[in-house]
């Protein structure tokens, strides 16, 4: 299914009362809502800010998703409410602050019905619909998600910014920001990192780089991932040891899955998304290399969350 954003005018709604759902991704660095029909066959879509919910106000995450589907709702020329809407979120584990931002999204009427699961359910459903498969996230932030042949699920890490994603973008800036800092202390030497993440951040020094980081967002800081990839490639030790330990650390989730599952035949097929493992994504080839040597059949498709969050909303029905 195609997923284009549609126009950016703002053309004069259908009229009401046609059958369509709305399916949202929402992550740490940006949300996409898709709007569709029963069949799944795009009607519009929109981007906005991130959709993470932060359990110390969880109502953010709900206003955002609200923006992006109307919008989505837009530009598909549709009149809300939905039948359904499914909206897929980082940081939904937490249940007190997810069962907030549902509570939120029913009282704004933009569907007749409204769930609020991970942003982990919906990559995994586009991935493999409801069947088993292993889902490994390598974006903002990190995880993977499992479901064996006998239904079971299994998650390993996404233990968010503070206690985990490890291997995930945030992990990776956050890591190249302190061996930056360390080398002005002259704890580790000073390399072509510096020199990249000054430049990408606009500081002028270390103690201007450390400033920046204080008031940067969880995404700025992630972006910075792509800076210590590059700069890695060029043989750098301190930028190499950096993504050597993130890869170490997708290698681990990936390790786990097979001692907490059961039922397979063969190699468990793994899936990938997220910006760091997406295809022409900086770590791309070397995670497909290690989920290889791990024992996994790769798939290489794309995976789209928004997708996958959309068949979840035509499967709440609403007919």
């Amino acid at each position: 299914m195609k997923t284009g954003v549609g126009t950016a005018e703002s053309p004069r709604p259908r009229r009401g009362g046609a059958k369509f759902w709305i399916g949202v991704d929402g992550g740490g660095t940006r949300s996409r809502a898709l709007v569709g029909d029963r069949e799944g066959r795009e009607l519009g879509a929109a981007d906005g800010g991130p959709g993470l919910i932060d359990p110390s106000d969880p109502l953010v995450a709900a206003f955002r998703v609200a923006a992006v589907a109307r919008e989505a709702a837009q530009r598909a020329r549709v009149r809300l409410p939905a039948r359904a809407l499914w909206a897929g979120l980082a940081g939904a584990g937490n249940e007190s602050a997810r069962a907030a931002v549902e509570k939120e999204l029913k009282d704004k009427r933009l569907a007749l019905r409204v769930v609020v699961g991970s942003d982990l359910e919906a990559a995994h459903a586009d991935a493999f619909g409801e069947g088993p498969g292993v889902l490994l996230v390598a974006g903002t932030g990190s995880a993977v998600r499992a479901v064996d042949p006998r239904g079971e699920v299994v998650t390993v890490g996404g233990w968010g910014a503070l206690l985990g994603d490890e291997g995930g973008g945030y992990g990776i800036g956050l890591e190249g920001i302190r061996a930056v800092l360390r080398a002005a202390d002259g704890r580790e030497p000073h390399t072509r990192l510096t020199d990249a993440l000054l430049s990408e951040t606009g500081a002028a020094d270390a103690r201007g780089l450390a400033d920046w980081a204080v008031g940067a967002s969880k995404g700025e800081i992630a972006a910075l991932s792509v800076a210590v990839a590059k700069v890695s490639k060029t043989g750098d030790v301190v930028a190499a040891r950096v993504v050597h330990r993130a890869l170490g650390a997708v290698r681990e989730h990936l390790e786990a899955v097979p001692g907490r599952t059961e039922g397979w035949v063969g190699r468990p097929p793994v899936a990938f998304v997220g910006g760091l493992v997406r295809e022409g994504g900086v770590l791309r080839e070397v995670v497909v290399e290690v989920a290889g040597e791990v024992g996994y059949a790769v798939r290489l498709e794309e995976v789209v969350p928004e997708r996958g969050a959309l068949g979840r909303a035509v499967g709440l029905g609403g007919d």
